[in-house]
């Protein structure tokens, strides 16, 4: 049964505790870490170089580059918290590889695994910890984190976890000045029909800012198709009135005119009425001689004259 997400006042899907829009955003969050980790980086890295200069038995020619504390914080060694509220009004920054690190092995506990003991009794308990397949890194990490995000989303504290990597993740926007751009999409919603679509820097999938769907680039691009033929459809039915297409009968002909009449019981026909032989025969390839007694279709416009003539 589908619930509130306790982010917004957008509805969960069943069994999740985030709705779309915000396990997106979280999706996205762990997969920009790596990037914004490798930017703090540089940073360090620029710091602890010496400046250019003259280097002797002296040491440095100049005083090295100041480095901010907050980035040595960041990427330097901890252990991990427990993960749940904290205090306000407590620092308790955690060193990316620590947080993601716990976080991951909070999530794993939650996953079963199967084993057998000697006598062949199968058993299923908790896992004892994550193993990132491209190792405790930063990037391992949060590979492992967005490969167990559809387990994560069903647990009661992802909302908790949601709000923690938000917090890790603008951290990190303000030391590296990097923020992913939103680059509207010109094709509305194809959930809620509101133009919020956005593609996002770093994120593979295209997003509704309103309702949170998601669309795979290929699924946005034949939406947009589907949308600009259905636009373009209804355009042309706006500026060119729906005519309706009617079964007639040549008459007779008289001179260049053929009479036409339609295709009715005797006693039901009106008045016939004539049209250009030749425009009749070029549109539907029968010679002008062999008009006579044709039966035809035509299109009746808004002006009651026939057009469109098509062998029936």
């Amino acid at each position: 049964m589908s619930n509130g997400c306790p982010v917004c006042p957008r509805t969960a899907p069943d069994g999740q505790h985030l709705c779309q829009l915000h396990a997106g955003e979280l999706r996205g969050w762990l997969a920009e870490i790596p990037a914004q980790a490798r930017l703090l980086e540089e940073f360090v890295a620029a710091g602890g170089r010496p400046a250019e200069g003259r280097l002797g038995g002296t040491g440095r020619a100049h005083a090295p580059l100041p480095v901010d504390l907050r980035v040595l914080v960041l990427l330097g060694p901890g252990h991990p918290v427990p993960p749940g509220p904290v205090d306000p009004d407590e620092d308790t920054t955690v060193p990316i590889l620590a947080f993601l690190g716990s976080w991951a092995g909070h999530i794993a506990y939650h996953y079963p695994a199967t084993g057998r003991d000697l006598y062949g009794t199968a058993h299923t308990r908790p896992c004892e910890q994550a193993v990132p397949r491209r190792g405790e890194s930063i990037p391992g990490w949060c590979g492992w984190l967005i490969a167990y995000l559809p387990l994560a989303l069903t647990l009661p504290i992802a909302p908790e976890f949601h709000r923690q990597v938000g917090d890790l993740v603008r951290r990190m926007r303000t030391l590296t000045h990097t923020t992913p751009q939103q680059h509207p999409r010109a094709a509305p919603c194809p959930v809620c029909d509101l133009c919020a679509l956005v593609r996002t820097d770093g994120r593979w999938h295209i997003h509704c800012l309103n309702c949170g769907h998601q669309l795979a680039p290929g699924q946005y691009d034949q939406h947009a198709a589907r949308v600009l033929l259905e636009t373009r459809t209804a355009t042309h039915e706006r500026t060119h009135p729906m005519t309706e297409r009617v079964p007639v009968r040549v008459l007779l002909l008289f001179g260049d005119q053929a009479e036409i009449v339609a295709d009715v019981p005797t006693e039901e026909r009106a008045e016939p009425v004539r049209y250009p032989a030749a425009d009749i025969a070029a549109a539907t390839g029968v010679p002008v001689d062999q008009l006579a007694g044709q039966r035809l279709t035509a299109e009746v416009g808004t002006d009651d004259q026939l057009s469109g003539w098509r062998m029936a």
